[in-house]
Formats: structure tokens, C-alpha cells, sequence
């Protein structure tokens, strides 16, 4: 797994211009928390763990976003002057939104729970 965070942020410092500033360590900076947790996480029964869902959430909202600014897909990354501002506040976003897919999915299964019961 941890070979795939790697590719994954080596695609991103790609996909930014190849040119290491601060941006693309803000912008890596979801990979390298997802990579902790993952590190830190003993997957039993992968596909219902929610930190699996958090995982795959996060990933693909960083993968989203940043193939949407490299081929600047409906003019997402020239069609604006404030486009950059994107950049800026994705970390924070990605984070989030996986948190919210965490939270979603214990609220999920708990209901599942007790609906069995």
C-alpha cells in the first residue's frame, strides 16, 4: 500500500510542474496523513472498515481534483484568476471529506447493527 501512496504523490509533484515549493508539499500533505493511518491500522475484513472507506475517499478526491487542474477539464485550472485558490484549500478539503466518509460509514454500520438485531 504504501508503494501506491508513493506513486501517488510522485504523480502529484508531476502533475504540479515538477518544481518543489511549498504548494506541492501542502498538496502531498493528504497522501502523507493517509499513509500514516493506513501504517498505524490493523485492516481486519478490509471492505467494512471504515478507515478503508476514509482510504479510498480521500485518494480518489485527490485524484479528482488534481487530473481536473492538470488537463484543465471544463477550464477548471485557466477559465478563473482565483483557480489557484483550489491549491490552497484541497488539503483541507480532502481531510475533511474523508472524515465525513469515516463518520458516514460507523454511522452506516451501526444502523446496520441494529437493524439486524
Amino acid at each position: 500500500m504504501n508503494l501506491v501512496f508513493i506513486i501517488l504523490s510522485l504523480l502529484t509533484f508531476i502533475a504540479m510542474g515538477s518544481d518543489t515549493n511549498w504548494f506541492v508539499l501542502w498538496n502531498i500533505t493528504p497522501i502523507v496523513f493517509i499513509a500514516i493511518v493506513c501504517n498505524k491500522t490493523d485492516f481486519k475484513g478490509v471492505l467494512g472498515s471504515s478507515i478503508f472507506h476514509m482510504v479510498l475517499g480521500t485518494v480518489l478526491l485527490h485524484i479528482y481534483f488534481h487530473t481536473v487542474m492538470y488537463f484543465d477539464i471544463s477550464e477548471a485550472a485557466t477559465g478563473s484568476s482565483t483557480s489557484a485558490l483550489g491549491y490552497i484549500f484541497f488539503p483541507i478539503y480532502s481531510v475533511c471529506f474523508g472524515g465525513l466518509i469515516y463518520l458516514l460509514s460507523k454511522t452506516i454500520k451501526w444502523a446496520w447493527v441494529k437493524v439486524k438485531t
